[in-house]
């Protein structure tokens, strides 16, 4: 056993480390949350710490005896709270009700007085989680590598949420005995994690979870009852329903498209008094994990990219960019799509085939490809087309599997709704560059911002909209991509981009 020194804002802790120990993991222990998107397998580079006034990566090395280390400060960053507009009960209750919004990457609590359905606080945080992987399938593993692994990743979370509703409620003056339920909507494996469930099942086919979470599981959380979202699949979650509920689509007539493109690709069609669903792996890269500069929508990521005689940008809290969030990452690449500097196939062009006007931008990458900067700091390489360009295309096919599967068109589409922060920020239009989206008109498509949020508050503070919500889950027809030929016939048709004149 050693002991280290660790500096974090502003505050020297001293943290012990066993033998053979990374500093990752010492470091979580001790409950620093330290991004690691890849969940601490030395590939994703977001785990960068100052180790004795050197920078290193925190899963790769073993700290020892007396050894400092540095860690960055937290930075802020916009995490979508805003929700469509939640109608009064009809019948007023008493006490206070929690909504969770249990993301991957963020956690959301809102609380409301039950007299008046009157919304008292909201508060949000980066999921404490991210330190063990930046999608579900690395705290997956990690309950699966570690013997207390799930113990561990429930604690953390059901620790993080209560600290969130302890907070909002002392910032406007209630008592936790005032706290009488909980309704939280998350996906598939974070409601099973936050309920202490197991989640290999999940992993392998036919990827089935321990429960779908239709009924009250006994659960409670500082003395109230805890009520959870009903799931449809693995991979089709809670915050699925909860956002359908929301969008009030279940009911709604014509044909309606709903996604949700965060960590992970959910998306719902309803059309016919149907509603089929599914989910694609397309969210690492839009978070940022795979790719060279990628990160979360923190302060200093590039969020959105244009061009006019000259590339200009958006940063997040308006400080020196250090790196670029997914809504950037979109607007960039269908910017070079549009100039000529990415070709049909995914190939970013090196400097002496790129267009003129923009060949100051990029540099030979060695393999016969380019290298884009945007700013020194910020960069985008072949394989980081690549990686849009699986996640593009498994969007897109999973699109085009639940439109045959109804027999409509892209055109018949009533309405395109995009939920979540990924949903809020992107540019629409870009996103229909790269052949993401499907090509609408823009009075048919629609931001809600985070219907996983509003609908858990619809619950919480109604018992008429948890049976609605019910009802909505039930309806669900989940469709399994995996070995599906119609899919991988759609998924490898959307791997090319479509260069149209601007």
């Amino acid at each position: 056993m050693s002991s280290i020194e660790v500096r974090a804002s502003g505050k020297v802790h001293t943290v012990q480390v066993n033998d053979n120990e990374t500093l990752l993991a010492a470091l979580r222990k001790a409950g620093f949350s330290v991004p690691a998107a890849c969940g601490g397998r030395g590939k994703c580079g977001k785990c960068r710490v100052k180790l004795n006034g050197v920078q290193r990566l925190a899963c790769k090395v073993i700290p020892t005896d007396g050894d400092t280390v540095e860690l960055p400060e937290a930075a802020g960053g916009a995490i979508l709270t805003e929700t469509v507009d939640i109608a009064a009960p009809k019948a007023a209750q008493s006490g206070i009700a929690a909504a969770v919004d249990l993301g991957t990457t963020t956690v959301a609590v809102r609380i409301y007085d039950l007299e008046n359905a009157a919304e008292l606080r909201t508060l949000s945080a980066w999921n404490a989680q991210a330190a063990y992987g930046g999608d579900v399938i690395s705290r997956i593993r990690y309950t699966m590598d570690e013997p207390d692994g799930l113990h561990e990743l429930s604690v953390l979370i059901r620790r993080q949420t209560e600290d969130l509703i302890l907070t909002a409620l002392a910032e406007c003056g209630r008592d936790k005995a005032e706290l009488k339920s909980v309704f939280l909507a998350g996906n598939t494996v974070m409601q099973h994690i936050f309920a202490g469930l197991p989640v290999r099942s999940i992993a392998t086919a036919p990827f089935k979870p321990e429960t779908l979470f239709e009924a009250t599981t006994g659960d409670t959380l500082l003395g109230a009852e805890v009520n959870f979202s009903p799931c449809v699949a693995g991979y089709v979650g809670g915050d699925i329903t909860a956002g359908l509920l929301a969008s009030k689509l279940c009911s709604a007539g014509g044909s309606s498209l709903f996604l949700d493109i965060g960590t992970n690709g959910e998306m719902a069609i309803v059309s016919g008094g149907r509603v089929s669903c599914c989910a694609v792996a397309s969210g690492p890269a839009f978070e940022g994990a795979g790719i060279s500069c990628g990160m979360p929508a923190l302060a200093g990521a590039v969020s959105h990219v244009r061009y006019d005689r000259g590339f200009l940008y958006d940063v997040i809290g308006a400080v020196e960019p250090v790196g670029i969030c997914g809504s950037g990452l979109i607007d960039l690449a269908a910017t070079l799509l549009k100039l000529g500097c990415i070709d049909p196939g995914g190939r970013l062009l090196p400097p002496e085939l790129a267009p003129e006007k923009v060949r100051r931008y990029i540099r030979p990458d060695g393999q016969g490809n380019g290298v884009f900067y945007l700013t020194e700091n910020v960069y985008l390489t072949a394989a980081d087309v690549r990686s849009l360009q699986l996640a593009k295309a498994a969007v897109a096919g999973g699109v085009e599997v639940l439109l045959d599967r109804h027999g409509i068109k892209a055109g018949d589409l009533s309405r395109v709704c995009l939920a979540g922060g990924f949903g809020n920020y992107i540019d629409p239009k870009s996103a229909m560059v790269l052949g993401m989206l499907p090509e609408i008109s823009p009075e048919r498509l629609r931001c809600l911002g985070n219907t996983s949020l509003a609908g858990a508050s619809m619950a919480a503070v109604d018992p008429e909209c948890r049976r609605e919500l019910r009802s909505c889950a039930e309806k669900c027809e989940y469709i399994e991509l995996s070995g599906l030929r119609e899919f991988t016939e759609a998924f490898t048709d959307n791997m090319t981009f479509d260069i149209t004149e601007d």
